[in-house]
This record gives structure tokens, sequence and C-alpha cells, in this order.
């Protein structure tokens, strides 16, 4: 008797989109790299998900953090340019154990955010909340909108 192999929807080719096994080639390989291509003695870096929003009045970046600690995270500014790096601690691995499938990522990750002139440097605050980081950058007095009152002109 052969063994039954459970259906997976989203492995199935579509005749009206002729690019989408191409697409899910392109996820595996970015989704496993580095991790894939390094060697069993190399420390394999990762990167975490991150936004990037600007608000009227500021421009906002949330990082999710999951399982860290603010002490574990590291933001820095220098030239208008934001870097958030850190190191997540590898799952607790005892000797003999063999690995059959593994996600949980670890290792160090490094994101560089490149700001505009327009963000007050003086200003940017962190927080780190249920494992993400939030890093809020305002933006100076000139760049945010400004109302024009629009006057009558007057009849002569």
């Amino acid at each position: 008797m052969r063994s039954l192999i459970r259906w997976n929807p989203s492995t199935e080719v579509e005749v009206t989109d002729p690019f989408r096994a191409v697409e899910e080639m392109f996820n595996d390989l970015w989704r496993n790299w580095p991790t894939s291509w390094l060697s069993d003695t190399s420390r394999p870096m990762w990167r975490p998900a991150m936004d990037v929003v600007e608000g009227e009045h500021d421009y906002t970046v949330r990082i999710d953090l999951p399982g860290m600690k603010p002490d574990d995270v590291k933001v820095e500014i220098e030239d208008h340019v934001l870097t958030i790096s850190g190191e997540m601690g590898d799952t607790v691995e005892r000797e003999g154990d063999r690995y059959h499938y593994r996600e949980r990522r670890y290792g160090a990750f490094q994101r560089s955010v490149r700001l505009p002139n327009t963000v007050d440097t003086e200003k940017i605050e962190a927080s780190f909340e249920n494992g993400v980081l939030n890093i809020v950058l305002p933006k100076l007095p000139q760049a945010q909108p400004k109302q024009i009152e629009v006057k009558a002109e007057k009849k002569k």
C-alpha cells in the first residue's frame, strides 16, 4: 500500500498564473537565505520583518523581534542612517539531537534604513512591547504640513 500525502493547494500550479511556480521558488530561496547556503560552522544571519510607515508628523519603524528583550537590541543613527542590530540566542541544542525541520531563527541581525533629511534626529524615541520594536522618528517642523489661509480679494 502506498503512503498518503497530504494535499497542499498552494503547491498546485494554476493555469491562469504561469509565473506562480517561479515566484514560489524565489520565495523559498529568500526565506532560507543565507542559512541554507552557509556551512554548519558559520553563524546564520536573519532579517526580522520590518515596516516603515509615514504619518503626517513622523515616521514609524516597526520590527518584529519575538522572544527578545530591549537589552538585546541596539538602535543607532549616523549620517541619517538608522541601524537596528542585535543577536537572538540559539535554541537549546543537546548532544546527539538531530533536527528534522528547523524554522526558528537565531543569530545576529542588522537592518538599516536611510532617513530623509526631514527627520529630527534629536527627538527619536524607541520602545519595545510584546516582541515589537517601535521607533518614532519625528519630522522637523518645516517638513510638516502647513495650512495656508486663503483670503478673499478686496473689491475696489
